[in-house]
Order: C-alpha cells, then sequence, then structure tokens
C-alpha cells in the first residue's frame, strides 16, 4: 500500500503535518490514480487538490494531469496549461 510521501500517512486528504497546504500526497503509486484522492478519473472534481484537479505522480509518458500523450501547451487541467510528464 502506498503512504503519503510527506508524514507516512495511508491517509488522503487533510490533516498532514508535513504536506504543502497540510494535504497527504501519496507517493509509490504506478501512475494511475490521484495522488491526492485515490480515484482513476483525470480533470476536475478531486476533493482534496489544491486546484481540485486529478494529479498523478507519474504520468508514465502521459500528462499527468488530463492522461494525453501530448507535449507543450493545450492541457485543459494543467495550472500552467501545459502538458506535464
Amino acid at each position: 500500500m502506498n503512504k503519503c510521501k510527506f508524514c507516512g500517512s495511508s491517509s488522503y486528504g487533510s490533516g498532514c503535518a508535513y504536506g504543502p497546504n497540510r494535504i497527504h500526497v501519496r507517493s509509490g503509486t504506478d501512475g494511475s490514480t490521484c495522488v491526492y484522492c485515490g480515484s482513476f478519473s483525470y480533470g476536475s472534481g478531486c476533493a482534496y487538490s489544491p486546484d481540485r484537479n486529478h494529479k498523478r505522480e507519474n504520468g508514465f509518458g502521459k500528462c499527468v494531469y488530463c492522461g494525453s500523450s501530448s507535449h507543450g501547451s493545450g492541457c485543459a487541467y494543467s495550472p500552467t496549461r501545459m502538458h506535464e510528464h
């Protein structure tokens, strides 16, 4: 089971004493789930993310915000509107 990379808890959401914005962020994921909530979804709707968008730890060749294999601008969910891999 993966745990919060800042405090080692298995919790999601707020309550992390060491994380940015006091939010738990999972590490050790396989890139298939959101690091903030564990959902398989992309895009908006994450209850725990600071910007309410789901994000992967590692996109494995795909954008961590939208799942596209594109590079550069055009990601609708990235805060910078750039695809991040």
